[in-house]
């Protein structure tokens, strides 16, 4: 059908005529002499690219512009697209813009189709090797897209439409329609018509994005998106008011997304990234093109580029929080590192710790969002122990308050489910839920903060997390009473206390977590850890899995108990670990439920990790009463070291 708008439209009322080299458009347009109209456009478009200045706004990373092979951009020119990691061959045909061929209709797929991932591609492989495929190629499926990709009448809420949604609008406008107009502006398979059907399109671009954009990441990267349309295409009259509120939009989202901590609200590991992506690409382009830059932006860019530095694990990769990944700091840091240059932590982290300086502190505590890592030291061989005490972010949430993550012996001791794919598969609900993370369920059922949550705004809020730093002992302290099940009971609360003793004569660095549970009413409890191990043995209640042991105390068999699984499906999943966010890549791992019984009850654990028999501390003894303060290290020489809590804050 091609673009919405038509020529008598666009040359008529839509461009800026006092432009060089478009004077002409209004006389030849009066008389309907649009082809006239049509070269003078697409050759000003051929003049108006500015590859240079564009081409220096890019995110640059270790590894060149972008991870794309020319092997992959290959298959884009065969009609090879993989959106969400899933290949199909559209065949010589134009391709279906439209068509969802994934097993369960993942409508995510056919969004990311009209990303044009691979546009990108295929014109960084065409830079580098000036072969014309690549770019006949592009030019084909771009008009197929075009022609088959209708804007859609308004009004139109920004998650409607296939190929329209507002999210894939800004990203388009940002990241992939850019490198196509300054890779391709002079090239031949890009005739007058195309550019002036791509100009078309990318005014209605505009107009979507200005209308129906959206809240939260997708509201910053639709903003990125217009804000690219208002600097490089001065031929629309839109232009600098589309500029200016784009900008007006983006300064006004760093100060009402990003904490002062530096974590973004949705407190996601990989949204975090998203929105720094975009923010990078904003300062870059106002710089390239001339334009004023908001004087607080980079202080707080730098705050969240640091966030990556105090999450990561001694491996240098931070962890899956939320809807995320563990990408590597370093790697992650590098591509903006400019843009922060004389920051020595940030410096030191891209180095891999060769030059700069580490951060001054061991812990930290995210005072916003309610997180908190502690370690040993920073370097390769040190432990690292995450405590998840905090918001429950703006979005992308994971039902996992009090989670306990930890990183010993280089290697991750006790994992979640991690992230899944966007579709509505019980693998994506285990994911959200409490059962595929490290903390505790009630009568079966998870936390439900969902159920009732909105997001009040309060940026400069600091979260009820308590802390206490020693040189031996780091305490940390959080509470859950928000409810659990599909009723979301709030009669529960779970009270959990974390201690990691960095000191202990004789014994690695270990942490002992104390969880108590009050209720109106007995309960069944359920302890969840999980463990990424080759081998997991039992004796008892105690599991020793290749580098971590869980010690706990002795406790009557009508009140305490243990299961064990890996890798199950039914009646519910459990023991699962995602090895990426693509649809069935996961794989099993084990799965430690410590059920207890009773309505007022403390439960004490013992993280050690050491997966040989050379373990210093064999076991713990503590009362289930839930205000005993004391519990007992059993030690392998037989001694007992008793401690009590109200000494360790």
């Amino acid at each position: 059908m091609g673009t919405r708008l038509t020529d008598a439209q666009f040359f008529g009322e839509y461009l800026r005529t006092d432009l060089p080299g478009l004077e002409e458009i209004p006389t030849l347009a009066e008389k309907g002499d649009y082809a006239a109209c049509r070269r003078l456009l697409a050759a000003f478009v051929r003049q108006m690219a500015q590859p240079d200045v564009y081409f220096s706004t890019l995110i640059e990373n270790p590894n060149g512009e972008t991870t794309q092979t020319t092997s992959s951009a290959d298959d884009a020119v065969k009609n090879i697209m993989t959106p969400c990691g899933t290949p199909h061959d559209f065949g010589e045909g134009p391709i279906d813009w439209f068509l969802n061929p994934t097993y369960n209709g993942y409508p995510e797929w056919t969004w990311q189709l009209s990303r044009h991932m691979e546009w990108e591609t295929m014109a960084q492989a065409y830079r580098k090797t000036g072969d014309d495929k690549y770019a006949e190629a592009t030019a084909r499926q771009l008009r197929s897209w075009i022609d088959q990709a209708q804007a859609p009448v308004p009004p139109c809420e920004g998650y409607e439409t296939l190929c329209w949604r507002s999210l894939e609008c800004g990203i388009r406008m940002s990241q992939r329609w850019p490198k196509v107009l300054h890779t391709f502006y002079n090239h031949p398979a890009f005739d007058d018509d195309l550019w002036v059907d791509f100009c078309k399109s990318v005014w209605e671009h505009g107009e979507r994005l200005r209308r129906d954009h959206r809240t939260g990441n997708w509201l910053i990267m639709e903003m990125t998106g217009l804000l690219y349309i208002g600097l490089q295409y001065p031929c629309f009259k839109l232009a600098e008011e589309w500029y200016t509120y784009a900008e007006t939009k983006l300064n006004e989202e760093l100060f009402a997304q990003v904490y002062p901590d530096g974590f973004q609200f949705e407190l996601s590991t990989d949204y975090q990234g998203a929105v720094l992506h975009s923010y990078g690409m904003m300062l870059r382009a106002q710089r390239a093109y001339g334009r004023p830059v908001h004087p607080e932006a980079a202080r707080r860019i730098e705050a969240a580029l640091l966030v990556y530095v105090y999450l990561m694990r001694p491996n240098g990769r931070v962890p899956d929080i939320n809807d995320g990944w563990t990408v590597d700091a370093g790697y992650t840091i590098a591509s903006y590192i400019d843009l922060c240059p004389e920051n020595e932590v940030l410096q030191w982290a891209v180095s891999r710790q060769k030059e700069g300086t580490p951060p001054a502190e061991l812990n930290h505590i995210f005072e916003n969002g309610g997180l908190a890592t502690l370690r040993t030291g920073w370097g390769e061989d040190d432990t690292w122990l995450y405590f998840d005490g905090g918001e429950f972010g703006a979005g992308h949430q994971h039902e996992d308050k009090l989670e306990v993550l930890l990183y010993a012996d280089r290697k991750m001791n006790l994992v979640e489910m991690e992230r899944y794919a966007y579709d509505d598969s019980k693998e994506r609900q285990h994911c959200l839920s409490t059962a595929g993370h490290n903390t505790v369920q009630v009568d079966g059922m998870g936390q439900n903060r969902r159920k009732t949550y909105m997001w009040k705004g309060e940026i400069d809020k600091k979260a009820d997390l308590q802390h206490h730093f020693t040189p031996e002992v780091d305490s940390l302290r959080a509470v859950y009473n928000e409810g659990y099940g599909p009723e979301q009971d709030k009669s529960v609360t779970h009270d959990r206390s974390v201690y990691f003793f960095k000191k202990m004569a004789g014994a690695m660095p270990f942490a002992v977590v104390v969880d108590r549970l009050t209720a109106d009413a007995e309960h069944d409890y359920e302890v969840l850890w999980h463990l990424d191990a080759p081998r997991l043995l039992a004796d008892g209640m105690h599991l020793q899995a290749d580098t971590l042991h869980l010690l706990v105390p002795e406790a009557p068999m009508e009140t305490a108990g243990l299961s064990i699984c890996r890798g199950v499906q039914f009646p519910e999943m459990q023991g699962w670990k995602c090895n990426s966010f693509l649809q069935k890549d996961y794989r099993p791992v084990y799965a430690a439920q410590y059920w207890l019984h009773g309505k007022d009850i403390r439960w004490v654990t013992v993280l050690y990790p050491d997966g040989g028999e050379s373990a210093v501390v064999t076991g713990v003894q503590a009362s289930l009463d839930v205000n005993d303060t004391k519990f007992t290290l059993q030690m392998a020489d037989g001694t007992k070291v008793e401690l009590n809590e109200n000494d360790l804050w």
